[in-house]
């Protein structure tokens, strides 16, 4: 089953309050939430809009309402402060309820039907086949990944995919400088995975081709680079040389593009595995590059495109209130990027007919997808508003921005073996004498957990600076402090059961009236709002809404079990078998918010 009981409890608090509302000729429905400041109890009614109606005060019109609850099991009373109605749950009545709903339904764990009966295909990672994923992949990979895991629980029919960009110039400059530089090696003689070897001759093509640049031109003034590249370079003739020949199908040029292409993509299907991202479907453009022609020409044949003066085939951007145009073939009948993906998303929706499809790519492609849906809804009106682009920021570093032809990237690979060495070494120092393949398991869980946590918690339109060290901390907001909540549940629930009371707790009924605390209620609390956050993180496409939420109850949890008066060992029997079920119904949570982030729940820390 899959329940929100929160709602279910807001339900049957309400339905009094608008009975009463209703017999005096108001038909609307109250809308109960949480107070603004704390200390106003666990539900509050705003009663100021009723008051033109009602004629009186919205004061009075609290305290009126308030009778209505009065014989309500739930509710342990409702007063009127400054025009609202402050409601306090009867926590003693409801805590058994709430327990066994967050120890036994999945509507506890997210699970929901916000997004039952829609179709989504969300497209992310899109790696070029001529580097090695780095820091910037990983943001994308992982808010891809975890947004598809939050729709697909929100009930929503979700298909991952993946288009990697395996042709154009730049897959070109690592093929000639595979043919200038590596004498045929292979990665295992290069000493590298696939994708790295293929990274690292693509930066040599950028050395050779500035070290050509800076004899044809050692002073100002001298060209841009690229136009250098496009006009003068004698490398430049011979990567455009190599599009060319791939492009008329060149049988020793598409063999070496097959085999480089290979080795990136074994590379990258070794990074996703470890990083635990998965796709329903890989796309490559090679295979989708020229499948927008059709619709250029349908385009240009209903006059939503025209020839420019140089032949190529553009979009006037006036029709959608912008400066300029935009091209969409060009001028030789060659495919652009814009080609490819009206080609690609039409393809798709007669594909699976979906009712969103969402793009998840930086936000230095905004205007892109700005024009792309502006086209695609002209062309195929159908698609109008299906369309969605899921921006976000960069991710810094201390040094600046990333520049992958210069070598200045964090390389993901490299990245998660940072994090796993540095998690290795407190691992050790925790455990001296655990099994070394075990502390090897535990260093990964954690590094990947400081990785994951930390790119999902910021909303996905913030640029932020990512902070390694911080990332793993066992303190603050982070997913190694949520994994600690967790493991700190279950190592309470174990040596509860090798005590000598754990027959007489487990004999004994639970007497609920001892979660009556302020630490119990506040963490019981928090339990009820995780779906809610779950549901509403699915439609926002907001992870960061899930992270805030496991660490509100992680952070409510240590509390509660940091307390001397909620103390589950050395209590009575039965409170400490309410004070167990407690501790068991929020690691159960914690878990499965973890499992929707991708993150790994450790049993011990």
């Amino acid at each position: 089953m899959a329940i929100d009981f929160y709602a279910a409890l807001l339900s049957e608090i309400s339905a009094p309050i608008n009975a009463a509302l209703q017999a005096q000729g108001v038909q609307d429905s109250v809308q109960l939430a949480p107070p603004s400041r704390e200390g106003q109890g666990d539900l509050a009614c705003p009663c100021h809009k009723y008051a033109k109606a009602l004629h009186k005060a919205p004061q009075m019109i609290a305290s009126d309402l308030g009778q209505s609850l009065k014989d309500l099991p739930q509710v342990a009373s409702a007063e009127a402060v400054a025009g609202f109605l402050n409601i306090r749950l009867n926590w003693p009545e409801i805590a058994r309820e709430v327990i066994e709903w967050a120890e036994k339904d999945d509507g506890a764990l997210g699970q929901s039907n916000a997004l039952a009966g829609q179709k989504v295909m969300i497209e992310y990672s899109s790696p070029n086949t001529n580097k090695p994923q780095h820091l910037g992949h990983c943001r994308n990979n992982i808010l891809g990944c975890t947004v598809a895991r939050l729709m697909a629980a929100a009930g929503a029919e979700v298909t991952r995919v993946n288009l990697v960009n395996d042709r154009g110039i730049h897959i070109c400059k690592s093929m000639v400088a595979y043919k200038k530089f590596a004498d045929g090696q292979t990665p295992e003689s290069w000493g590298k995975k696939g994708d790295h070897m293929v990274g690292d001759l693509y930066v040599k093509f950028e050395q050779a081709l500035v070290a050509e640049y800076k004899d044809r031109y050692p002073e100002e003034p001298r060209p841009s680079k690229d136009d250098f590249f496009n006009t003068e370079s004698k490398l430049g003739a011979e990567a455009h040389e190599m599009l060319r020949a791939w492009e008329q199908g060149d049988p020793e040029v598409r063999a070496l593009w097959k085999m480089m292409n290979g080795w990136c993509e074994s590379g990258f299907a070794e990074t996703y595995a470890r990083m635990g991202v998965q796709f329903d479907r890989i796309d490559h453009e090679s295979e989708t590059y020229l499948l927008g022609k059709d619709l250029v020409q349908e385009g240009l044949d209903r006059g939503i495109f025209h020839k420019a003066a140089n032949g190529a085939v553009v979009y006037d951007l006036s029709r959608m209130g912008l400066e300029g145009e935009k091209a969409v073939l060009r001028a030789d009948g060659t495919s652009v990027y814009t080609t490819q993906d009206l080609g690609t998303a039409t393809r798709r929706y007669a594909q699976c007919n979906f009712d969103q499809m969402i793009y998840v790519v930086g936000n230095e492609q905004d205007r892109h997808f700005q024009v792309l849906f502006q086209i695609l809804a002209e062309l195929r009106p159908e698609l109008a508003g299906r369309l969605f682009h899921l921006s976000y920021g960069m991710v810094e570093l201390p040094t600046g921005k990333m520049k992958s032809r210069e070598g200045k990237v964090v390389d993901a690979d490299d990245l998660m073996d940072d994090l796993h060495e540095t998690a290795l070494a407190k691992c050790k120092e925790l455990w001296p004498d655990l099994d070394p393949v075990e502390l090897d398991r535990r260093a990964e869980a954690l590094g990947l957990s400081g990785l994951k946590y930390f790119l999902l918690k910021f909303a996905p339109t913030t640029t932020f600076m990512f902070d390694a060290e911080a990332s793993i901390k066992p303190e603050g907001e982070t997913g190694v402090y949520c994994q600690y909540a967790y493991a700190r549940g279950k190592s309470i629930l174990r040596k509860l059961e090798a005590s000598n009371q754990a027959e007489a707790v487990k004999a004994a009924t639970p007497d609920y009236s001892a979660l009556d605390q302020e630490q119990a209620r506040a963490l019981m609390s928090a339990l009820l709002m995780f779906p809610r956050d779950v549901a509403q993180a699915a439609r926002d496409l907001k992870p960061s809404m899930v992270t805030k939420s496991v660490f509100e109850i992680s952070k409510r949890f240590a509390a509660f079990y940091n307390h001397p008066e909620c103390r589950v060992i050395g209590a009575e029997p039965a409170v400490a078998a309410a004070r167990a079920a407690l501790v068991r119904a929020t690691s159960r949570v914690i878990g499965g918010a973890l499992d929707l982030l991708g993150i790994t729940a450790l049993e011990e820390m």
